[in-house]
């Protein structure tokens, strides 16, 4: 393991704890969440402890991935160095990296283009490198395509399956389930939710 892995994992571990902006009142973390932090921390910990002796052959990823890595590493970062000043987010988009590519990278693409932030509960097999290589291929087809990770949303609201569209408002929140676009989706709130007016927004800043 090199040390930019290892940062990166401790900042995946931050990013779990760090509050998030919400519509309703903050929740507790849950067990579930509490017990994914601690793997990530029980991870890195083990990781310390088998780190080979400075200047013992290290593996090396290929550039591109380890470039992934690191901006991971940094949109972790950049969360981090504004937890106390977050503004609330207008809608979350809940995916996973396990949704197959074909539906996955419309599902980012839609999301970047509504300005809303793709989010993962957590790492695949909670590990960053395994993380990277999904998204490293993912690139391949779309450069731009990014995520979020924070398992303390899905607790928050409740989020089970993806993709799920969640849209906050002062004191409310909707949620949309399923595959439906996320236009469709933005305009099913905008029709009959709490939130329509957000969602109005969103659709109009898209246009």
């Amino acid at each position: 393991m090199n040390t930019a892995y290892l940062r990166a994992l401790m900042i995946s571990v931050m990013v779990s704890l760090a509050p998030q902006a919400q519509a309703s009142a903050q929740t507790d973390i849950s067990v579930s969440d509490h017990n994914w932090i601690k793997g990530q921390q029980d991870a890195l910990a083990a990781m310390k402890e088998g780190m080979p002796d400075p200047g013992a052959g290290l593996p090396v990823l290929p550039q591109p991935q380890q470039d992934l890595i690191n901006r991971l590493q940094g949109n972790i970062a950049a969360q981090t160095t504004t937890m106390g000043d977050k503004d609330t987010f207008p809608a979350i988009y809940f995916v996973s990296l396990g949704i197959p590519r074909e539906g996955l990278l419309p599902m980012l693409k839609d999301a970047r283009r509504y300005n809303i932030p793709p989010t993962l509960r957590g790492l695949v097999n909670n590990d960053m490198r395994q993380t990277a290589a999904v998204m490293f291929e993912l690139n391949k087809e779309d450069k731009d395509a990014g995520v979020q990770i924070d398992p303390t949303l899905f607790s928050q609201y409740q989020i089970t399956t993806v993709p799920a569209l969640v849209v906050t408002c002062p004191g409310h929140y909707d949620v949309i389930r399923g595959s439906l676009p996320l236009q469709k989706a933005l305009e099913k709130v905008a029709e009959s939710g709490d939130c329509a007016a957000t969602a109005r927004q969103l659709l109009e800043a898209a246009r």
